[in-house]
């Protein structure tokens, strides 16, 4: 209990180091590297170095209080002609540029209302000032940004601005967004850069100024007379001319170097991390690094460097997200029992994504680094599996094959993939991670290996992943039960009670259903759909009573799970009815083959494109990787 405590205390010093939200890419990798050294059992429990930590956090403290800049307050906000709230509160100036501003731009899409019902605050939610009471969205400390992109402006991923017509891509409509700025007298005689379109107050007059290239301005004490706050509204309607406003402010940078230098002090004094796993952490970091680069300079969609993806229109990742702030939003106000609800009576999409970004964006805000730290595990759960196969030369090749080289990318054994399922904003990255670590837990042949957090560990895992990608819900089905049987068979039945326990939160989404819906859904309404089921039963027979396109239909089907160019699929099924059917090979291994059989299986009625099938080939690979080394030392001794 005392380590458990230690532990947190150490996580504490690193979130203070930064303060919420833990929005940067500073605060994210100084939390990934404790967090791994926390996995690893690599704390260093010295009390001098604890207390030295603790001085240096209340130091750096006391230079923030002294050296920090007053709040600037921000709004943010789609602008709609039709807010009738919001533009209650705009002065009457920036009210009609704003309408003009839009109507002269004659888009091809509406731009809906946020505001749909009388609020006193008519300016857009959050989640980064979910600490805080902001006068309008959310305070801040520095104006910086190049585009709307880098302000992480969460309403930007509300489902209901979903259009992506027009062949605008995933990338979708460009919004007009309004933004309003509230800045104190301490910002005098900075210098204000920007270009597009702002409106500031004058002596009681707003003045325009418009540039389409870089531009600026002196803030002298006049802009601000006998007034408390300089008030700036800016616009950002049109996509050839966006938005870009910095205020020169050397403090704040100064600032976040002093946090990332304290929190480097830190993990020197109280990790014991080897340079294996600081190769781990980089190579996890870097892979996102790098799907973030290739999605913004190949796939031309927004940068999500910030920390905050721009949702591709049309996903389900856009969904989640938008139920999510919404979520986060309810809870803000109180609202715990919205915040249960996750936005949905009956669940039509598994909840699993909106709830962990639920419980993340209070403290990340409108970012998607606290997924990214679960997904930069996974290096941990994959070396922790070759380590038992293979000798120290062996793991290192093949987890090279995980970062760099893709050549077993095909089973989703690369880690930019787990990278670009998160950051699109899918739950299959952290679906196939929770699946593939209940895995490592399980995959023992001594019973009384397992102990009883594990098997807690293990059950709650499963359920974790079955509420994120419903497709594993036959394999973790037949898996638990094929080990609970064992487990009854060899007569440790105690064994079955925590894992039982570990993976009961699954029932909670049976009783939201019924609680929230007044009926009894197991899981979501959306399984019969045709949109999922692509290969329905109907189909199946049509094609068994000789209709060819029906065949071609199916064929071309499964070619999607499996790809008749590449056998090395054909391969890893034949292993595991190999394993199944093998009198040398141990129950334990032949129940995780039979419940990965029936995971593939899905696929014959569902798609099996990627996202779906990679944690189910990713566990079939693992577990034939001992019977492919055997056959290829075999193979070798032969011709030898």
């Amino acid at each position: 209990m005392q380590k458990y405590f230690l532990n947190i205390i150490i996580l504490l010093l690193i979130i203070l180091c930064f303060g919420l939200p833990l929005s940067n890419w500073g605060a994210f990798i100084a939390i990934l590297v404790i967090l791994y050294a926390i996995i690893l059992n690599k704390i260093i429990i010295k009390t001098n170095f604890l207390i030295l930590s603790i001085g240096i956090v209340f130091s750096l403290t006391i230079v923030k209080i002294n050296m920090d800049n007053e709040y600037i307050h921000m709004g943010e906000q789609i602008y709609s002609p039709d807010d009738s709230y919001l533009e209650e509160v705009l002065p009457d100036k920036v009210a009609l540029l704003a309408k003009n501003e839009w109507n002269n731009l004659d888009q091809p899409f509406n731009s809906y209302p946020n505001n749909t019902e009388n609020t006193s605050n008519p300016w857009a939610f959050s989640a980064d000032a979910f600490f805080d009471t902001p006068k309008m969205t959310r305070s801040i400390k520095n104006i910086n940004f190049k585009n709307r992109y880098d302000m992480r402006i969460g309403v930007l991923n509300n489902a209901k601005y979903n259009y992506f017509g027009n062949n605008y891509g995933s990338s979708g409509a460009y919004y007009p967004l309004i933004f309003s700025f509230l800045l104190p007298e301490s910002f005098s005689s900075e210098k204000l850069c920007w270009s597009g379109k702002l409106i500031i107050e004058e002596n009681n007059e707003w003045i325009e100024y418009y540039s389409e290239e870089i531009k600026c301005i002196v803030l002298n004490k006049n802009y601000w007379g006998s007034k408390e706050y300089l008030k700036i509204y800016a616009l950002d309607f049109n996509k050839t001319i966006p938005l870009s406003i910095k205020i020169d402010n050397n403090r704040q940078l100064l600032l976040y170097l002093l946090s990332i230098f304290s929190s480097i002090i830190i993990i020197l004094l109280l990790t014991n991390l080897n340079r294996y796993d600081v190769s781990l952490i980089s190579l996890s970091v870097l892979c996102i690094l790098i799907y973030m680069a290739d999605q913004y300079f190949r796939g031309e969609h927004p940068s999500s460097f910030s920390g905050m993806p721009y949702m591709g229109r049309g996903n389900d990742g856009l969904t989640h997200y938008s139920f999510a702030r919404e979520m986060v939003e309810a809870l803000y106000n109180n609202n715990i029992k919205e915040w249960l609800r996750g936005s949905e009576d009956i669940f039509y999409m598994m909840p699993g994504m909106r709830y962990l970004l639920g419980i993340s964006m209070p403290f990340f805000g409108e970012s998607i680094f606290g997924l990214l730290l679960l997904i930069s595990l996974t290096p941990i759960v994959i070396r922790s599996l070759l380590q038992r196969i293979f000798n120290k030369k062996w793991e290192l090749i093949m987890l090279s094959c995980f970062f760099i080289i893709p050549i077993f990318e095909s089973f989703g054994f690369f880690q930019i993939y787990f990278a670009k399922y998160t950051i699109e904003g899918f739950g299959a990255g952290i679906a196939i991670l929770t699946f593939i670590a209940a895995f490592s837990i399980l995959w023992k042949d001594d019973d009384n290996a397992y102990s009883k957090t594990e098997l807690l560990k293990a059950g709650f895992l499963l359920a974790l992943a079955i509420s994120l990608r419903p497709n594993f819900l036959p394999t973790i089905f037949i898996l638990l039960s094929g080990i609970s049987i064992h487990f009854i068979y060899t007569k440790n039945f105690i064994k079955i009670l925590p894992l039982g326990i570990g993976f009961s939160p699954i029932l909670l989404l049976t009783f939201h259903n019924f609680f929230f819906g007044n009926k009894f859904v197991p899981i979501t309404n959306s399984a019969t759909i045709g949109n999922n089921m692509r290969n329905s039963p109907e189909q199946w027979r049509e094609c068994f009573n000789a209709l060819p396109d029906s065949c071609n239909k199916i064929f071309d089907h499964i070619g999607v799970w499996v790809s008749f160019s590449e056998p090395w699929y054909i391969l890893i099924i034949g292993c595991l009815l190999f394993i199944i059917f093998s009198k040398k090979l141990t129950l334990k291994n032949k129940i995780f083959a039979f419940s990965l059989v029936c995971g593939h299986l899905v696929f014959l009625f569902y798609e099996g494109v990627a996202r779906y099938s990679h944690g189910i080939w990713l566990a079939s690979f693992i577990l034939c990787l001992p019977i492919i080394k055997q056959k290829i030392i075999h193979t070798y001794k032969m011709i030898r």
